[in-house]
């Protein structure tokens, strides 16, 4: 079995935020966790950027800087900060890459050819922005963009455009046949809900666009940046829409992006005469303590900051265990600190230290010999396991630190330093059991604590005896002044 990891291409006209990171981190761990079930060599996640924009020329001319020098500065900017807070992608894919270029005219002409793209004048509004074509009941009350606040321009332009509309139903059957394939369960009501009220063919194409792909069918005009961006998830996975990893595809988006996933991507494709996507799950957004991100409260947070202070299993950890993925939800920098504290240093890395150092105490380092508990210990990693596959990925980080404090529960209540003192028999099988929550944890944390798994496993030693005890989690001052 193959699977197929892909997330949103980002704009580069900014850098990485802590939004960004949540989705990426999100996939990594989903990647993680099947990569650990299958095989690195039968998953394959891909990340990239989006370049082909409006926004692009915008924020070079900003710079003062030529396009070409202005993306090579900010694809690189983003790769490195996937790179510095542990995500391991297979692949990075830029728009701006000529297997990208080829792939975009290659569906282009096939769907052209089938009937489905004509020329047409459009007049309505566009909100740069979004890079999005708007109607007038999709404004707030101010009558300006619901996402950026600010009023759409007034575009009166000549342009090609795809029958979207001819794919009402089809579309409809495909929700029907697969009713996993939009999740949670609330967006596909959503979607399945805005295709039944009617679609309209949309706009693919810009006469005005300074920078793009150009339609091989007429070079003056650029190929409209979502239609061009929905198509890197072919251009990157190997073996192409004709592989084996693109039938277990899994587009994790966040919920603003919908649409474009789940009514005009599988429209392209079904157009195309390609199979969609096996599943997108669109997660929910998320507050910083309370408030929504913007530069101007001073409450974006860089995830590479917060991981070069913390770790970047601290990241990972508590980023996604504020709320459940698929949820919306607020992510508290007191909160992430106390989580850092008391479950991590406190929690996870305290107990590993404790029963490391009471066995070389009182065991000179060696383990002792215990009952058989494989059947418990792959109940609960199965138990894991399946929290991963619903997409509960919070559930899942729960579920881990319910194992450290059951442990800990057993650490204090037998308090077996004392019963060392008595009888030593019983100490051991004390030990015994906590030696394999801590095995069952090493094993799950190479999913949600990648970096820290290798040193419990250090920590835990061979088959006879333990190893040397480390700290894994550093106690920082996190209390308020």
């Amino acid at each position: 079995m193959k699977k197929y990891f892909t997330t949103p291409i980002y704009y580069v006209n900014d850098v990485p935020h802590i939004g960004h990171a949540y989705c990426t981190l999100a996939t990594d761990t989903l990647v993680r966790y099947w990569r650990k079930k299958l095989g690195r060599e039968n998953v394959f996640f891909l990340t990239g950027t989006d370049e082909n924009s409006q926004k692009t020329v915008d924020a070079a001319r900003k710079k003062g800087e030529s396009i070409a020098e202005y993306l090579e500065e900010m694809a690189a900017n983003w790769r490195q900060s996937w790179e510095a807070i542990g995500i391991d992608f297979d692949d990075f894919i830029r728009t701006t890459e000529q297997r990208h270029v080829k792939m975009v005219q290659q569906i282009f002409h096939t769907i052209y050819d089938r009937g489905d793209i004509y020329k047409d004048k459009y007049t309505g509004l566009y909100c740069t922005g979004c890079e999005t074509f708007l109607k007038a009941s999709d404004l707030d009350e101010n009558g300006n963009c619901p996402d950026h606040k600010t009023p759409p321009q007034k575009l009166q332009e000549e342009n090609y455009f795809f029958r979207l509309s001819k794919y009402s139903e089809p579309l409809l059957k495909l929700y029907e046949e697969n009713p996993s394939f939009l999740q949670p369960e609330t967006r596909r009501k959503e979607i399945t809900n805005f295709i039944r009220s009617g679609l309209e063919d949309v706009s693919i194409s810009r006469e005005t666009a300074e920078f793009g792909i150009p339609l091989p069918i007429d070079e003056s005009h650029k190929v409209y940046v979502w239609f061009d961006a929905l198509i890197n998830y072919i251009s990157g996975v190997p073996g192409g829409a004709d592989g084996d990893f693109w039938k277990e595809s899994v587009h994790i988006i966040g919920k603003d992006i919908t649409r474009f996933h789940c009514v005009i991507w599988p429209a392209m494709l079904l157009s195309a005469g390609i199979k969609p996507a096996k599943e997108v799950f669109a997660h929910g957004f998320f507050t910083v303590d309370g408030q929504k991100m913007s530069k101007s409260l001073g409450n974006v947070v860089s995830p590479v900051e917060l991981a070069a202070q913390y770790g970047n299993d601290a990241l990972r950890a508590g980023l996604l265990g504020s709320f459940e993925f698929g949820h919306d939800g607020d992510f508290s920098l007191e909160n992430f600190k106390g989580f850092y504290r008391m479950r991590l240093a406190g929690g996870v890395g305290n107990l590993f230290h404790r029963v490391i150092t009471l066995i070389h105490k009182f065991l000179d380092g060696e383990k002792p010999k215990s009952e058989d508990q494989t059947a418990e210990m792959q109940k609960q990693l199965q138990e894991f396991g399946q929290l991963f596959e619903a997409g509960k990925i919070k559930g899942a980080i729960d579920y881990y630190f319910s194992i450290v404090d059951s442990a800990n529960e057993i650490l204090n209540k037998e308090e077996p330093w004392k019963l060392a003192k008595t009888d030593i028999e019983a100490a051991k099988k004390v030990f015994a059991i906590l030696l394999q929550k801590l095995e069952v944890l090493a094993e799950m944390s190479q999913v949600i604590l990648p970096e820290t798994a290798p040193k419990m496993k250090k920590i835990l030693g061979d088959e006879k005896k333990v190893g040397i005890p480390e700290i894994l989690f550093e106690q920082k001052n996190t209390r308020k002044a």
